[in-house]
């Protein structure tokens, strides 16, 4: 992916995103389009936009530091804040893995070698597991929650992230494919996301995701993530 030393030269990245809801349908039953701004240096930095809508939402975080406006109008309502936060972490540490695998208040582990199931017509070969977990605490107690991530033997890349959630017992198996070099960095431009369980066979699929327009140390600064930065709807990257 470029070595974590590369990754560190960044100071931020931008993108265009598309998310494709399916939940199980043959067709997809929702289509999210964003533009996506992270910082990459200490702390917690992101700023996501609704693209193709007259009202884009603006989501806006900084450290503990949260703005999420409606077509220029500021939410307050608390109730209305929990998701768009949420969404911005997941946006953010989905995005920077496997580089954030090296952050504080995450604990590794190592798992035995699997050969994951099939996910198309060539199969995956042998892959090394990490399993990876968010610790909290002075006592570093690890989350109920986790991540398998299946690095393949034969690319040195990641193949799929088996994700577990224990508030419902959920599983769900990412396929990571389309790798491509940006700035001397690589992404999988495209995750399939399925239902699936403790095995990883592939179920339903539940989302599909896809990175475009990748850019490094793209022209903003941290202003950007600030309530104070000017709300006004931008661009998308070209």
């Amino acid at each position: 992916y470029g070595g974590y030393d590369a990754y560190r030269t960044h100071r931020n990245v931008e993108y265009t995103f598309r998310l494709q809801f399916f939940g199980g349908k043959p067709s997809p039953q929702v289509i999210t389009r964003q533009l996506h701004r992270l910082g990459l240096r200490d702390g917690e930095q992101a700023y996501i936009e609704d693209l193709d809508t007259a009202e884009p939402q603006i989501v806006r975080l900084d450290g503990d530091t949260l703005e999420v406006t409606r077509g220029g109008t500021p939410v307050r309502d608390p109730s209305q804040l929990a998701f768009p936060r949420a969404w911005a972490d997941m946006a953010r540490r989905t995005f920077l893995l496997p580089w954030n695998l090296l952050d504080e208040g995450i604990d590794l582990e190592s798992r035995q070698e699997r050969v994951p199931p099939p996910a198309g017509a060539v199969p995956s070969g042998p892959c090394d597991v990490i399993r990876c977990r968010r610790v909290s605490g002075p006592q570093r107690t690890p989350s109920d929650d986790w991540e398998d991530i299946y690095i393949s033997r034969m690319t040195h890349l990641i193949d799929r992230v088996l994700d577990y959630r224990a508030e419902d017992h959920s599983f769900r198996v990412s396929i990571w494919t389309d790798h491509k070099s940006f700035d001397g960095l690589r992404v999988a431009t495209v995750r399939r996301t399925y239902a699936t369980d403790a095995s990883g066979e592939l179920g339903s699929l539940e989302v599909l995701t896809e990175y475009d327009a990748v850019r490094f140390d793209a022209p903003f600064d941290d202003a950007i993530f600030r309530p104070t930065a000017p709300l006004a709807a931008s661009a998308a990257p070209e």
